[in-house]
């Protein structure tokens, strides 16, 4: 009898102690979900719509862009900060060889301003001087593209070129090939300035394969402020009406001035104010 109620005892302790360690062993180790049906119960997570970039949120706020070129910039250092004052991304056209030009093309790159040189070119009429830097029409094939190399060695940090003067040269389709043919290999745009109606640059460039533009409005052919103030109101509907315009200014406070007191009628009228690469062909 003792040995059948030992052998009892030792089955109860046995059977207590199998219970516990199968509890045990449940709480440490849950059991595995991975591979288990999901919860139909459970509401399903939204789908979140893709993030609108910033540059797609900025381009519904604009009707059209106006590029603004400020030209024969290395004269005058305080007209140039007046420019960088005004908080918009003008670009400056720097003639080469004169007193400033390769400080400001520095100060314009720390600024992170679009800077072109600004190309003396032969005008017609003997009363203008396009300086001693200027391409000439008389010159060889060599002399255009020695004058050409020294010019662009002279401003740094150029992503373009447009011409000073030039009413005569822009109508002669030999040189403008030669000069543009050089730009396009150094990796530059042109934009034609327009000083002449028999002007073949912008229609070579385009031939050529450069990314180009040309000039629609003048803004200081007067040094007025109401008169600047009217030729920006031109440009804002050109812009309005055919998504960009690119006009071009020049170096004096009166432009300065102009352009700040209109400022408010870009934002008003939904033009933006770019860069000149931003508006080429």
């Amino acid at each position: 009898m003792r040995k059948k109620k030992r052998y009892k005892w030792i089955f109860i302790l046995l059977t207590a102690l199998l219970v516990v360690t199968f509890y045990f062993t449940k709480s440490v180790h849950p059991p595995d979900t991975t591979h288990l049906p999901p919860d139909r119960h459970r509401p399903a997570e939204p789908e979140l719509p893709e993030p609108e970039g910033p540059s797609e949120k900025i381009d519904k706020l604009y009707k059209g862009r106006v590029a603004i070129v400020i030209d024969d910039v290395g004269y005058d250092k305080k007209v140039f900060r007046e420019f960088t004052e005004l908080g918009v991304p003008v670009t400056f056209s720097i003639l080469p060889g004169e007193r400033y030009s390769k400080y400001i093309a520095r100060e314009a790159k720390q600024l992170n301003y679009e800077i072109m040189l600004h190309l003396p070119m032969e005008p017609r009429g003997s009363w203008s001087n396009p300086g001693s830097h200027a391409i000439l029409s008389g010159m060889t094939r060599e002399q255009v593209l020695r004058q050409l190399s020294d010019d662009l060695d002279a401003v740094p940090y150029i992503s373009g070129v447009n011409n000073h003067m030039g009413s005569l040269l822009t109508e002669n389709g030999f040189i403008m090939r030669i000069i543009l043919e050089e730009i396009h290999k150094r990796g530059l745009f042109f934009i034609d300035s327009r000083t002449s109606s028999g002007t073949v640059a912008y229609g070579i460039a385009r031939d050529i394969g450069i990314r180009s533009g040309d000039r629609d409005i003048f803004l200081d052919n007067k040094t007025d402020i109401v008169y600047i103030k009217g030729q920006i109101d031109k440009a804002i509907r050109i812009a309005k009406k055919r998504g960009e315009a690119t006009v071009i200014g020049h170096a004096k406070s009166e432009t300065v001035a102009a352009i700040r007191e209109k400022l408010p009628d870009f934002e008003k009228e939904g033009i933006e104010i770019v860069s000149a690469s931003r508006v080429l062909d």
